[in-house]
């Protein structure tokens, strides 16, 4: 009993301890001054103190974190200045496209192009969307020379080449057809004439160009060059005919023509590898190493093209051709004339006088004076004073017919002459 006494007396003063304790611990929070009685010495001080308001927060001019996030407009308009650098850039570039399904590296791609381009200063090569390529480079000229190569082999596949344009989507771009040269073989001869090639050209796509060729052997053929479709079977010939001449299997030849399958005509892959149809022969020669052609032959050039040879002899106006003089070059042309006069006269006045002199000192008193001549002073005959004079007279008398006619403007500058020669057209 004794036992259960000292037992129900415990919790009691457990609980007042704790009563005790948390009305300490409520006061020391709400005054941080306050602190346990000394007879409570089981529970340790504590002390809390409110954090003072900032100022900011108390101002009523700070802005609320809603006026503080901006909303962006949802689009931007750009300077031209800012994209100036860029379009100059890419006006020294070129598009392109590799007609292949295989991978290609672009490290690959830019040491191929070096070696069959000629390796164009500044060459780099960016891939851009679509599998297209963009090729920068620092000269024109290059520019203009691969374009005109166009389409080129690399790797046995068509590469083919567009020149960039700003106001263009590369992705719009006609990369699906490449032009070609194809040679016409099996023509009579009655039929080799550009508008036949260019006739049978419109049947395969458009024409670009339709010229006459020899070959060895003075063989004379047709060679058109035609923008063929790079995902479609490239024909092996056509069949043409009139009701006079019967009927003509013409073969094709084509020129810079890369891997392409003999099953179903399509570029690009190999036949052993070809998943597609095989081609009907039945209206069709059949396709194989023959329709490629190594030998380009050479342009026959007509009678109208002639008279743009390089050698001058054989233009239209060689010889015949003089234009008119300008004023202002026979004015300086004279005035250069008087120019020279003056300083030979005045070099021939000088010898004349050191010459007098001597003869002064070895002739006697007794020899009579022997006058100058009247031409001394000038030191030039009549003839060559009416040649100078002559110049004068010309240019004063076409620029009277210049300024009277109004009929002819002239680019030249008139330059003003320094010294002596400068006056001397100044008086004149």
């Amino acid at each position: 009993m004794a036992m259960q006494a000292s037992s129900s007396k415990c919790p009691a003063r457990t609980t007042k301890n704790c009563d005790q304790a948390n009305s300490i611990i409520i006061t020391s929070y709400t005054n941080p001054k306050i602190t346990t009685p000394s007879h409570e010495t089981n529970y340790p001080q504590r002390s809390y103190q409110t954090p003072n308001p900032s100022p900011a927060q108390d101002s009523p001019n700070r802005p609320t974190h809603q006026s503080q996030t901006r909303t962006p407009p949802g689009f931007f308009v750009y300077p031209e200045k800012i994209v100036k650098e860029g379009v100059s850039e890419c006006k020294r570039s070129l598009l392109g496209k590799l007609i292949t399904n295989k991978p290609v590296h672009g490290s690959s791609i830019q040491m191929g192009l070096e070696s069959i381009w000629g390796a164009p200063p500044g060459l780099k090569i960016q891939e851009i969307e679509g599998k297209i390529l963009q090729f920068f480079m620092d000269e024109t000229m290059d520019q203009e020379r691969i374009l005109l190569g166009n389409p080129w082999i690399f790797r046995n596949s068509w590469l083919i080449i567009q020149p960039w344009d700003r106001n263009t989507d590369p992705t719009l771009l006609d990369f699906e057809h490449a032009p070609v040269w194809i040679q016409l073989w099996g023509l009579p001869p009655h039929c080799k004439t550009k508008q036949m090639g260019h006739n049978i050209g419109e049947l395969l796509g458009k024409v670009e160009a339709s010229e006459l060729y020899e070959y060895p052997g003075k063989k004379r053929i047709v060679k058109i060059k035609v923008a063929i479709k790079v995902y479609q079977p490239i024909a092996s010939g056509i069949l043409i005919g009139n009701a006079n001449d019967g009927t003509n299997w013409i073969d094709f030849r084509y020129e810079k023509l890369p891997l392409v399958c003999f099953k179903c005509g399509i570029v690009g892959h190999a036949e052993n590898l070809c998943p597609n149809r095989a081609l009907d022969l039945a209206n069709s020669a059949p396709l194989g190493p023959w329709i490629w052609s190594n030998q380009y032959g050479r342009r026959i050039m007509e009678t109208k093209d002639r008279k743009y040879h390089s050698n001058p002899s054989m233009a239209k106006n060689f010889g015949t051709y003089s234009p008119p003089v300008p004023v202002s070059m026979l004015e300086q042309m004279a005035a250069m004339k008087i120019q020279d006069d003056i300083e030979d006269a005045a070099s021939n006045t000088n010898a004349n006088t050191n010459r007098s002199e001597d003869n002064k000192t070895q002739a006697s008193p007794k020899t009579p004076h022997t006058h100058q001549s009247s031409h001394i002073g000038t030191g030039k005959s009549p003839m060559e004073t009416t040649g100078t004079m002559a110049l004068i007279s010309q240019a004063k008398r076409q620029r009277v017919e210049s300024n009277s006619s109004n009929n002819m403007e002239f680019s030249m500058v008139d330059t003003q002459m320094a010294g002596p020669a400068g006056q001397a057209s100044q008086q004149q």
